[in-house]
């Protein structure tokens, strides 16, 4: 213990000097990261003690690569947002199938946060149209839904039509200018006459469903 808390102040110490240096900062917590890892793979670990360094070693090469952005002066709002989002993900699906008692929100709640939460805000707020954005979000966050229904994974499936319901209220925003108003007036009417005439069996399914997204785990 005392060596490991002296190998972790020296790497701090060594981080500390590159301060102003982005690139140098990021080769020491890339380096850090790796020698952690490797460390991980030491026989006679505990479980916990092997999760506590997997996290040091993720959250340090994590840092360097985000460092390294910054050096590079990389603006693109993914590139630092699907790699921490990709580490929590694996890391979730890992923990999933060496614990089956686990729940989902815990798992893949923060990962699946972390890739579509940052992207919806900058379709809703950013003035830009971004189309790819928007078309990758929707892709993602259907992807989630269908995952999460496959496996009856309950964080998927409700972070995903989280997703999924705004990003389709801002497409219909997008066109209400390029299609003529009756359009809208003519389908919402449809749509009415449609619940109105199917309300009893729509109450059912609402049931059903609360009942199936309340089973998932």
């Amino acid at each position: 213990m005392a060596l490991e808390a002296a190998a972790q102040a020296v790497a701090l110490l060594a981080l500390l000097l590159t301060v102003g240096a982005l690139r140098p900062a990021s080769t020491v917590c890339t380096l850090w990261g790796v020698a952690v890892a490797l460390r991980v793979l030491r026989r006679g670990e505990s479980r916990v003690r092997r999760w506590a360094l997997a996290g040091v070693a993720g959250g340090s090469v994590l840092l360097g690569g985000w460092l390294q952005l910054l050096a590079s002066r990389v603006t693109l709002l993914e590139a630092y947002t699907v790699p921490a989002a990709a580490l929590a993900l694996g890391a979730g699906l890992v923990a999933l199938r060496s614990r089956p008692g686990l729940n989902s929100w815990l798992a893949l709640g923060p990962g699946l946060a972390a890739v579509l939460l940052p992207g919806l805000v900058s379709v809703l707020v950013a003035p830009e149209p971004q189309p790819w954005r928007r078309l990758a979000l929707g892709v993602v966050a259907l992807g989630a839904v269908l995952g999460g229904a496959a496996r009856r994974w309950q964080a998927p499936v409700v972070l995903g039509a989280a997703a999924l319901v705004p990003l389709a209220l801002h497409e219909l925003a997008r066109g209400w200018d390029l299609l003529p108003r009756w359009i809208f007036l003519g389908l919402g009417g449809l749509a009415l006459i449609a619940l109105a005439a199917t309300y009893e069996r729509r109450r059912r399914d609402v049931v059903r469903l609360r009942a199936a997204v309340g089973g998932m785990r």
